[in-house]
């Protein structure tokens, strides 16, 4: 290794540069990378939610569109249907500014369900809705951290005040940006007695979720309905797409690092010719000659991955740090522990597939030609 060390030394600027190359290339695949991890725990997250209810939502995708309580009611006709839990939903603010990140949720639910209706979610502090509650609210991690409110806080929305009475611990997805409130109150205030935004169908029996879906879909009309398997199926194929355009931008930035790793190989190899052919006289194999350009390669791509790494790990703490009020405190640049696997990972591998053309021509060198190359 200390071989390897001094032959790096010998040129500094150019293996500084060539360094610099894969540095560059890490760090935007570090940074780029830590979103898409975030947004990956979001779709984790946001199907454990689900539990194994079913989600029935208007077959439109705009925005007037809702449901009714005739819908709900030939919902739970449906053989193999336990529960029903209708939701509504309305922003807590009016769109009268710019505004940026999730916004501030109303999510209206029985009271009686408010408990269940994510089964994952649990209470940090407080209470959940209980029947008789009108203007109570439970409230996000996120919306809570926002808005500075602790339990007995006020949320004013459509001209009354919302008492919170219990907060929900984090989840990374929907729930933190919610205040949770009773479904009539809601229904009273927004002036539509039978709205009903999606709602939340819950099996006897979970063996059956498929069943019962498609008898929902042949039964109702005008909705779409997923099973928590298809609401995951769905999402992660919308963030495949995602995922290919905001890394592959990084990954080409890697190998153009790799691009200048072959050409310091390379030219590493012409100037050592005297050297390669005295190693080769005095015994040493091809696999040997081999082995010392590819390590010294590897050690090349180690060294700009673990700086790129840590400059990019630096540079997602800070985006978190300046996108934190405008994101309602979310992290959006997640560094995972397989996302720093992968970042090193990359770089080493990349480092030694950029080796592999040099060491080979450097194994190839006839010792004897080698040795007339002045040192």
């Amino acid at each position: 290794m200390s071989e390897i060390l001094r032959n790096m030394a010998r040129r500094k600027l150019r293996t500084t540069l060539t360094i610099v190359g894969i540095v560059i290339g890490i760090l935007a695949l570090t940074v780029m990378g830590s979103m898409s991890e975030y947004f990956n725990t979001l779709i984790d997250n946001a199907v454990n939610l689900l539990g194994n209810n079913i989600v029935v939502s208007p077959k439109s995708n705009d925005f007037e569109s809702i449901l009714t309580t005739t819908d709900e009611r030939k919902v739970r006709r449906i053989a193999g249907v336990k529960d029903v839990i209708p939701v509504a939903n309305d922003t807590i603010e009016e769109f009268d500014a710019v505004s940026f990140g999730i916004p501030d949720i109303i999510y209206a639910v029985p009271a009686e369900d408010s408990g269940t209706l994510f089964p994952t979610v649990t209470l940090k502090k407080g209470r959940w809705l209980q029947r008789g509650d009108e203007y109570e609210a439970v409230v996000g991690a996120q919306l809570a951290k926002k808005r500075n409110l602790d339990l007995g806080s006020t949320i004013r929305y459509r001209d009354h005040d919302l008492v919170v009475v219990g907060m929900m611990n984090e989840t990374q997805t929907t729930p933190d940006s919610i205040a949770m409130v009773e479904l009539n109150t809601v229904r009273r205030l927004v002036k539509a007695p039978e709205m009903i935004a999606g709602m939340y169908v819950v099996p006897e029996n979970p063996a059956f979720i498929d069943t019962i879906a498609k008898s929902i879909r042949d039964n109702v009309d005008n909705v779409q309905v997923f099973t928590p398997k298809e609401a995951a199926a769905q999402a992660q194929q919308s963030l495949a797409v995602f995922n290919v355009i905001l890394v592959g931008g990084a990954v080409l930035a890697v190998f153009v690092g790799g691009l200048a790793v072959i050409n310091t190989m390379i030219m590493s190899v012409n100037e050592r010719r005297h050297e390669i052919g005295l190693k080769k006289a005095v015994g040493a194999s091809d696999g040997e000659i081999v082995r010392e350009f590819l390590i010294e390669a590897a050690v090349i791509g180690l060294l700009g991955g673990t700086i790129g790494l840590f400059l990019g790990w630096s540079l997602a703490g800070l985006l978190n740090v300046v996108t934190a009020q405008a994101m309602g405190g979310s992290s959006i640049f997640n560094v995972t522990p397989r996302l720093m696997a992968i970042a090193i990972g990359f770089a080493v591998v990349l480092g030694m597939i950029a080796g592999l053309y040099p060491a080979w021509s450097a194994a190839r060198l006839d010792p004897v030609k080698a040795l007339r190359v002045d040192s």
